[in-house]
């Protein structure tokens, strides 16, 4: 004879159907800034992020610190000789005045 379970939730489940994940896990990842343009980085990542893959950057930049936005949109191997390492080109999204004021400020004493 097989077991009866009684449920024990107080609310019912309800299954969630979709074509694509609709939910995204923040993934970390250590990457090293190559460099830094107005509108996007460089990096250098032993982690593959595809392209279109969006992150959150947090560097400094000079003795200031930044968090921002970026969009993976361009993706490619380091170099032939170091296989499993990646360049990845990336553009800031949505950044706000005062993060662009750093960047900016940055590029001006680097120049």
């Amino acid at each position: 004879m097989a077991e009866v379970t009684h449920e024990r939730r107080r609310f019912p489940r309800v299954p969630i159907v979709r074509e694509a994940p609709a939910v995204e896990l923040p993934v970390s990842a250590t990457v090293q800034l190559v460099d830094i343009s107005q509108t996007g980085v460089l990096l250098s990542s032993t982690q593959l992020l595809g392209v279109g893959r969006r992150a959150r950057l947090r560097t400094r930049v000079g003795s200031d610190p930044l968090a921002v936005q970026v969009e993976v949109r361009r993706v490619a191997p380091a170099s032939r000789t170091t296989p499993g390492s990646w360049r990845l080109g990336a553009e800031f999204v949505g950044m706000d005045e005062e993060s662009q004021r750093k960047i900016d400020r940055f590029l001006k004493t680097e120049a």
